[in-house]
């Protein structure tokens, strides 16, 4: 599989082909790629709700219609009912302990609905095409090379030159903060 680089503002000339399996197609499949800043990341040391309230509000999104087949759509229906099916089938655990009140049930419910979701995710990564958005850059990876090939020229003019650093900035950042936090909390010890 490849990637793809595509401006975010040209979201619009997809070449016919399915992103993931090269395939001619007429179907498109809408999916939202997102950007959150990396300062939000920051607030993660407040608690998660200011995190999650900030990442809400800064969060910056485009919806795609990306070119798809009807054997990649069947495909991903299929993931989507197994995924649902599976977290029912833990929920009804989840109930069934309640009512009989037996951990093994719980214990049951939980690993089911953890295996579910962590096998969802997985599958629905081999079977469709993921990316991101970073800043005016969408970046499509799992694509077919064909797709990868037809939108080339989709890509930014400057492509060489850009590089997905925001993300190591942050990261970056964030180290430096928790470097700094250890080092004053080492400081302000009391001495024995």
């Amino acid at each position: 599989m490849a990637s793809a680089v595509i401006d975010a503002h040209h979201l619009d000339g997809f070449p016919r082909l399915c992103a993931k399996t090269g395939a001619p197609t007429e179907t498109t499949k809408s999916q939202e790629f997102g950007d959150i800043p990396g300062w939000t990341l920051l607030l993660i040391f407040w608690g998660l709700i200011p995190f999650l309230i900030a990442a809400g509000f800064a969060r910056r999104k485009v919806t795609v219609n990306l070119p798809a087949s009807g054997d990649t759509l069947r495909r991903i229906r299929l993931v989507d009912l197994g995924s649902v099916a599976g977290l029912a089938l833990g929920i009804g655990l989840l109930v069934s302990a309640l009512l009989t009140q037996e951990s093994a049930w719980a214990w049951g419910g939980i690993t089911v609905a953890l295996v579910t979701l962590v096998s969802g995710a997985v599958a629905r990564r081999i079977v469709w095409v993921t990316g991101r958005l970073d800043g005016d850059v969408l970046w499509l990876y799992g694509v077919h090379p064909s797709f990868a090939q037809q939108v080339e020229p989709l890509a930014p003019r400057n492509l060489g030159t850009i590089r997905s650093t925001r993300r190591w900035t942050t990261v970056l950042l964030v180290v430096a903060v928790v470097a700094l936090g250890v080092v004053l909390f080492l400081a302000f010890q009391p001495r024995t």
